[in-house]
């Protein structure tokens, strides 16, 4: 691994950044266009590769079918969709820009193309719905004593791969100019909305790491669904132009805002505390006299907040709701950044007891990394009078991303997690397929870009 050691004072300092990131973006997208590629008969995104050996998951044991080909994952080919819109974007404004840069392009329009054709005869296969995974073939599968068989009926209920799919569907039909296809999409996703909000969402992860359990448990709600939906809310509202989709980001955040997070101090908790989870009468989940935070997620959950935000500062109606935000966010950020990030071992804590205030599950994912330099990114832009903390959390994410986790040697992919120790562990946080350029990428792509206006 490379050292890496930043030290920002200012924007300028900041900026560069910017050659190393592209860098490592084009390494990712470059592999990712290769590897689709080189298998014309398999029309879905394949990032089924170990960043830590290099080597692929397939041709995979009977043991670890779960990571060969034939399965599926929807949340990766959603993502994808989502983040190959968002770097061909982004490939008209890089720097490095290369003559290939056109024909990457080009080359990203077909594969859109072709993936949500494949994704498309799958949700259709299984009525206008989506799972955690499914056969080449079409056929949602569920975990059951640590093996894959066939699930014989989507729960009814909207699910994490509906989510995950429908925004990403959005996404690139828009970009590729589908307009009928944008419009189905903008349907399927207002569906998933509605779910969330009447809470009929579901998840649908299988867990692959005994110390993330995801099942779902009655009367156990969580911020998930709220926090990830603001993501599509913002394309949908950049896509389309209507301020209907803000006022959904709006009622989204004010829920998470009421139920997940201590606004006042004096609670038995610290302000600012972010919690996972509730019951139904709306109080901080119990889990064994353990009140669990994600900070990752909590993190994460500004930076798709502030998505919304950044659009909804140039509309009157939301001027006051705005105010009100950038009153406390750099609060928000800062505490829950102090809480989870290990300075020593450089990396963000999987979960944290906000009763006990200390780690539980010390295992650091890479994702939270970047979706915490979107999120101070963001405040640059949102809050300029939080420039200098943001800078200090932007430097850490950064020297941390850069030099522990981003493998050079590995198409400058990440590793997916990395102990308190510091070594990379062969733990699966969600799927086995390696990140599409979705936290990584669009994180990414949305700090340089508010780089290059601020």
């Amino acid at each position: 691994m490379t050292a890496y050691n930043f030290t920002l004072n200012t924007l300028q300092d900041a900026a560069r950044l910017i050659p190393v990131y592209e860098k490592m973006l084009l390494e990712i997208l470059d592999a990712m266009i290769e590897r689709y590629e080189r298998d014309p008969d398999y029309p879905f995104i394949d990032t089924k590769l170990n960043i830590i050996t290099g080597k692929d998951h397939y041709p995979a044991s009977s043991d670890n079918f779960f990571k060969g080909r034939d399965v599926i994952y929807s949340w990766i080919q959603g993502r994808a969709l989502e983040s190959l819109a968002g770097h061909a974007v982004w490939l008209k404004k890089c720097s490095q820009l290369t003559p290939d840069a056109a024909s990457r392009i080009v080359k990203i329009e077909k594969i859109l193309r072709e993936v949500i054709g494949s994704m498309e005869n799958i949700r259709n296969r299984n009525h206008g719905r989506m799972f955690f995974a499914f056969s080449r073939s079409g056929e949602p599968l569920e975990t059951h004593q640590g093996q894959l068989r066939n699930l014989l009926r989507i729960p009814d209920g909207s699910n994490y791969s509906d989510l995950f799919y429908s925004k990403g569907l959005l996404c690139a039909a828009a970009f590729l100019g589908l307009e009928t296809k944008t419009a189905e999409a903008e349907h399927y996703f207002l569906r998933v909305i509605n779910d969330i909000r009447n809470r009929r969402f579901i998840t649908d992860q299988q867990s692959f790491d005994p110390k993330n359990p995801v099942t779902a448990v009655t009367g156990k709600h969580l911020q998930g669904p709220f926090m990830i939906a603001l993501s599509g809310i913002a394309e949908a509202a950049a896509v389309t132009g209507r301020q209907t989709w803000l006022r959904q980001g709006r009622e989204f955040m004010e829920y998470i805002f009421k139920f997940h997070i201590n606004m006042e101090a004096g609670t038995g908790l610290q302000q600012y505390d972010f919690w996972e989870a509730v019951d139904s009468s709306g109080s901080p989940w119990d889990e064994n006299g353990m009140i669990l935070c994600d900070p990752g997620h909590a993190l994460e959950f500004a930076g798709l907040s502030l998505k919304c935000l950044l659009q909804m500062r140039t509309v009157p109606e939301f001027t006051g709701f705005t105010e009100k935000c950038r009153s406390f966010y750099q609060e928000l950020i800062v505490h829950c950044f102090r809480q989870g990030f290990n300075a020593q071992a450089g990396g963000i804590c999987k979960s944290y007891d906000l009763k006990a205030h200390q780690p539980v599950n010390t295992d650091m994912p890479w994702w939270s990394l970047p979706e915490t330099i979107r999120a101070a990114a963001e405040m640059l832009e949102f809050a300029p009078e939080s420039t200098p903390a943001m800078l200090k959390i932007i430097e850490q994410c950064s020297t941390a991303f850069l030099g522990k986790f981003v493998n050079p040697s590995v198409h400058s992919m990440a590793y997916q997690t990395r102990g308190a120790d510091g070594r990379p562990v062969d733990v699966i946080p969600a799927t086995p397929d390696a990140d599409p350029g979705y936290h990584t990428g669009l994180s990414i792509i949305a700090f340089l870009n508010i780089l290059s206006r601020v």
